[in-house]
């Protein structure tokens, strides 16, 4: 096989229709449909001026392309953002039919490198207008000053914003969502990593064992080069309607995920319960990855809770919306030839180590011992296309496990996007690979039962 023409576009994972996609952006849930906006260069292979790409589905499995929402203007590219359904019109942006969507985003100025915060709206859902009062939360003398996330504040009543501002993130508060007034910040003194925040979002979490509460405030770091370069921490706290508080200290960060793959993960909005998705892709070797006409794609959605552990409350992740396919799982064995590149595993037990093969030696590793969680992809395929990505650095993973004995894990495998949530959830990881020829073999050494589902 040509490995040139080797399709390595996942069927589940959402993916551009062609060129760079980077940070989901404004995923909204609105009568019925689930909105996704994404960072997108439509013009090459590379980075450039950052515009909105736009998608909707019915399950977040099955998409449907829309035309680009946001382009750039006069103030600069269209960086990172969130949308929000203003359904009582409290902007006064919906017209004389009732609400609107509203999307908020950082406009970055390429010639002066200033940023500072926008809006545009939407009446249908599909089109959307900037408004003449651009930029509603102009640059305070930040160099990076981006990525708001607004959110309806049930606690003081009105709309918050979490913003990114350099080392730490800034709250703000607004009644109709033009005019903001900053309320807060946080982060100079309890972030454990040296590295700038990105992306932030701010929702309450409850656990699912006995109803306590906790509110997540998720930020992602690109320069954090003490661990993967590009990460995504979670602190947990107390959110009073006007600043975050960590309630739950930690000497290190609590990650999103381990993998070398994700980043810029956040939740929908106007949902009722936090769902969450990334962007599955590392930009140290992201625009060199052999995948044809596209580069990049965003993570499966995850449900999120809160879960106590021996070292205290964390975020448990779950895939969303597989129920109907989970319920046709059947158990395989010891050796086992998959009929799809796109597949669900569920593990329950444990000591155990899963090999996925193919006809040219490639093999990728997962493995959970009585002490780590470890993904190993050293020899899972083309790899020689970067030096960072074949680098022993990002060849493999290894995650101390919270609990002992057997656990559950599931794990999703997308043609070229391995999911695990190991330790029922707890150790998410995220890695991309790329094997020369589907896999085509599936071993399991160890105490477990494994089960399979397909995915249409």
């Amino acid at each position: 096989m040509d490995n040139k023409k080797r399709d390595f576009r996942p069927k589940v994972h959402f993916t551009p229709p062609a060129m760079v996609i980077n940070d989901p952006n404004g995923l909204v849930y609105a009568d019925g449909v689930w909105h996704l906006f994404y960072q997108y260069y439509p013009y090459a292979l590379s980075r450039g001026a950052m515009h909105w790409g736009h998608a909707v589905s019915k399950d977040l499995l099955h998409w449907q392309h829309l035309p680009v929402a946001l382009y750039p203007d006069e103030l600069g590219c269209i960086f990172s953002g969130s949308c929000l359904y203003d359904r009582n019109n409290a902007s006064g942006l919906g017209g004389g039919e009732g609400g609107a969507l509203l999307a908020f985003y950082t406009n970055h100025d390429l010639d002066r490198g200033t940023e500072s915060q926008s809006m545009a709206y939407s009446t249908d859902g599909v089109h959307f207008e900037k408004t003449y009062r651009n930029p509603v939360i102009p640059n305070p003398g930040f160099r990076d000053f981006r990525d708001p996330k607004v959110f309806l504040n049930g606690i003081n009543g009105g709309f918050g914003m979490v913003l990114a501002a350099g080392d730490h993130v800034q709250f703000w508060k607004s009644q109709n969502l033009v005019d903001w007034v900053q309320s807060g910040e946080f982060g100079k003194e309890e972030n454990p990593v040296d590295s700038i925040f990105e992306c932030p979002d701010l929702f309450a979490v409850t656990a699912r064992e006995d109803g306590r509460k906790l509110w997540a405030l998720p930020v992602s770091m690109p320069f954090a080069e003490h661990y993967r370069k590009a990460v995504s921490q979670y602190f947990l706290g107390e959110f009073d309607g006007e600043t975050f508080r960590s309630t739950k200290p930690c000497k290190e960060p609590l990650w999103l995920d381990y993998g070398f793959d994700y980043f810029a993960g956040t939740t929908f909005q106007n949902y009722s319960e936090p769902v969450m998705m990334g962007v599955a892709m590392n930009w140290l070797y992201a625009l060199q990855t052999p995948t044809g006409e596209y580069r990049g794609q965003l993570s499966f959605p995850r449900k999120l809770s809160l879960s106590k552990t021996g070292r205290g409350d964390r975020l448990k992740a779950a895939f969303w919306g597989l129920e109907k396919y989970k319920a046709h799982a059947f158990e395989i064995q010891d050796s086992w030839h998959p009929d799809a590149e796109t597949f669900g595993l569920i593990l329950e037990g444990g000591p155990w180590r899963l090999t996925l093969q193919n006809q040219r030696g490639n093999s990728l590793i997962v493995q959970i011992t009585d002490g780590e969680v470890a993904v190993d992809r050293s020899n899972a395929g083309l790899k020689d296309f970067d030096e960072n990505y074949a680098s022993l650095r990002y060849s493999a993973v290894h995650v101390p496990r919270y609990t002992e004995g057997g656990s559950r894990t599931e794990l999703l495998f997308d043609v070229s996007v391995l999911e695990v949530l190991a330790e029922d959830g707890l150790i998410p990881i995220t890695m991309t690979v790329y094997p020369e020829v589907p896999y085509d073999r599936i071993c399991i050494d160890g105490d477990v039962k494994v089960f399979c589902y397909y995915l249409e």
